[in-house]
C-alpha cells in the first residue's frame, strides 16, 4: 500500500491534543486549590498537600476526585469543541484479541522500561522517593482505587480514547505516538516517563488493533496493581521477600515477553498488521502548539527532578 505523506488536519489534531494535555495540568491545579479551600473551611490550615484534621481515607477520596475531574473536564471539552465524537473514544467491545499474549508482552515491556528508567535515574541522581501507602483498612482501599483503578480507566479514556481519537484520521503512527509522548511527559518524572512512553505506545497499538480501549484499561489496571503490590511489600513485608518479588517482576516478565514474541513471529505474527497508513509519527511535531507543549512539559519534568 502506498504511504500517505499528507493527511488533512494533523497539525490541528496535534494542537488540540497539546492543549488538552496542558488543560489537564491546569484543571488538576484548579481542583487542588478548590478542594484545599473547602478543606480549610472545615479545618484551618488544611489542604490536599497537608490534610490535617482529615483521615487518610477522607484525604484519599478528595485527591481521587480531583484526579478524576481533571481528566474528565478536558475530555468533555474536546467532545464539545472539536470534531471528536463519542464513538471516537472506542468504548466498544474489542475485536478478537489474545489477552494472555498481550498481557505478557505488556508487562514485559513495562518492566524492562521500569528497570532501564530506574537505572538511568540513579545514574543522573534524580531518583525519587518511594510510594507511601497506608498499612490497611479503608485508607488502603482508597489508595488502591486512586493509584490503580482510576488511572487505568480515566487515563485510557483520555489518552487512548480522546487524544488518539483526535489523531486517528492522520494514521496509526501519529495516533499512537502523539498521545504516548504527552502521556509520558505528564508524569513529570524521568523514570516513570520512560515507562509511561513505552506503555503508551503499546496500549496505543493495542487500541488500533482491537478497535477498543477496554483491553488497554484491563492491562493498565493489572500493571498498576502489580506495582502497587510491590510498593506495599517494600513498606511492610520482610526486606528479603520484597526484594525477591521485585526482582522476579523486573526480570521474569521481560524474558517471558521475549520468548512469546519470538514464538509468535515464527508463526507469522506481525505488529504492523491491522494498522492504518498515514503521516509519520514525528509529523505531530509540525504543530507549533504541540512542540511548545512538549518543551514546556520537558522543562517541568527537569524542574520537578530538582525539587526531589
Amino acid at each position: 500500500m502506498q504511504k500517505i505523506t499528507k493527511v488533512r488536519g494533523v497539525k490541528g489534531a496535534a494542537s488540540w491534543c497539546a492543549l488538552a494535555a496542558i488543560g489537564y495540568l491546569a484543571a488538576r491545579a484548579l481542583f487542588d486549590v478548590l478542594l484545599s479551600f473547602l478543606m480549610s473551611l472545615r479545618v484551618e490550615g488544611a489542604s490536599l498537600a497537608n490534610p490535617i484534621g482529615f483521615s487518610q481515607t477522607e484525604a484519599g477520596v478528595l485527591s481521587m476526585l480531583a484526579s478524576a475531574a481533571a481528566i474528565l473536564v478536558p475530555v468533555l471539552l474536546l467532545l464539545r469543541l472539536t470534531r471528536l465524537q463519542a464513538e471516537d473514544l472506542r468504548l466498544l467491545w474489542p475485536m478478537p484479541w489474545s489477552p494472555l499474549f498481550c498481557l505478557s508482552l505488556f508487562l514485559g515491556v513495562a518492566n524492562a522500561a521500569n528497570l532501564f528508567g530506574s537505572l538511568l535515574a540513579r545514574l543522573l541522581g534524580t531518583s525519587g522517593g518511594g510510594q507511601s501507602l497506608p498499612a490497611g483498612g479503608s485508607a488502603l482501599l482508597v489508595s488502591f482505587l486512586s493509584l490503580c483503578v482510576i488511572p487505568a480507566l480515566l487515563e485510557e479514556l483520555f489518552f487512548r480514547g480522546a487524544l488518539q481519537g483526535l489523531m486517528r484520521p492522520s494514521g496509526s503512527a501519529a495516533a499512537i505516538f502523539g498521545p504516548a509522548l504527552l502521556f509520558a511527559l505528564l508524569h513529570l518524572d524521568l523514570a516513570q516517563g520512560i515507562t509511561a512512553f513505552v506503555c503508551g505506545v503499546f496500549l496505543g497499538w493495542l487500541t488500533e488493533r482491537t478497535g477498543s480501549i477496554l483491553p488497554g484499561m484491563l492491562l493498565h489496571l493489572v500493571n498498576n496493581a502489580i506495582a502497587f503490590t510491590v510498593a506495599y511489600l517494600q513498606l511492610y513485608a520482610p526486606r528479603g521477600a520484597a526484594i525477591g518479588v521485585e526482582l522476579f517482576v523486573l526480570l521474569f516478565f521481560p524474558l517471558l515477553a521475549l520468548w512469546m514474541v519470538w514464538h509468535a513471529m515464527r508463526q507469522g505474527f506481525r505488529f504492523s498488521a491491522g494498522l492504518r497508513p498515514g503521516v509519520d509519527a514525528w509529523s505531530v511535531l509540525a504543530s507549533p502548539t504541540y512542540t511548545v507543549a512538549v518543551l514546556f512539559l520537558v522543562f517541568l519534568c527537569f524542574y520537578q527532578s530538582q525539587l526531589v
